[in-house]
């Protein structure tokens, strides 16, 4: 059992947590095997994300007064919460992956970059490429005007050498 000051610790350590994360997962773990939540958690250290279990009425006080009291004030039943990084499309992926194996996990509330999100969203989140992909493919367009410039540059000179290598071969 808690005492009363962890008990405010935990509050008040959430309630910066929500502030300054722009992005978070409430899941729900009811009938999960401990090596489920487990296989959950490793996928979730991997990418420096923290995932805890709190019991609901701390959280929705940490959540007083904030633009999710409305959101928290509804929470039921057994939930971790995932306090995201940047990188969230991982986490997405890894929580979807999961999923796939051990459907007992489900979204009970997201929040990412500013939206609330619902599981068919992080399913579509989760599809997204690497950001590491997406430079690589943003600089690919980027560098396609250039690489057909100096295609064609480089095709006139040799086209040259072939006409005159015909018309030497003519003669």
């Amino acid at each position: 059992m808690l005492r009363k000051e962890q008990k405010e610790v935990i509050v008040q350590n959430y309630s910066g947590a929500f502030t300054s994360t722009p992005s978070f997962l409430l899941i729900n773990y009811s009938g999960a095997k401990v090596s489920e939540f487990e296989s959950l958690r490793k996928a979730f250290n991997k990418l420096d994300t923290k995932i805890s279990v709190v019991k609901n009425s701390l959280l929705q006080k940490a959540t007083k007064d904030t633009d999710f009291e409305e959101h928290f004030a509804q929470l039921k039943g057994e939930t971790a919460v995932a306090l995201l990084n940047d990188n969230y499309v991982e986490a997405a992926k890894s929580f979807m992956d999961i999923k796939k194996e051990s459907p007992v996990f489900d979204i009970k509330f997201g929040y990412i970059d500013g939206n609330i999100i619902t599981i068919q969203q992080l399913e579509s989140i989760s599809k997204l490429p690497s950001r590491e992909v997406l430079i690589g493919q943003f600089l690919s367009v980027l560098n396609q005007p250039i690489v057909k410039f100096l295609y064609a540059a480089k095709s006139i000179p040799s086209s040259l050498v072939n006409v005159l290598n015909n018309l030497k071969d003519k003669k």
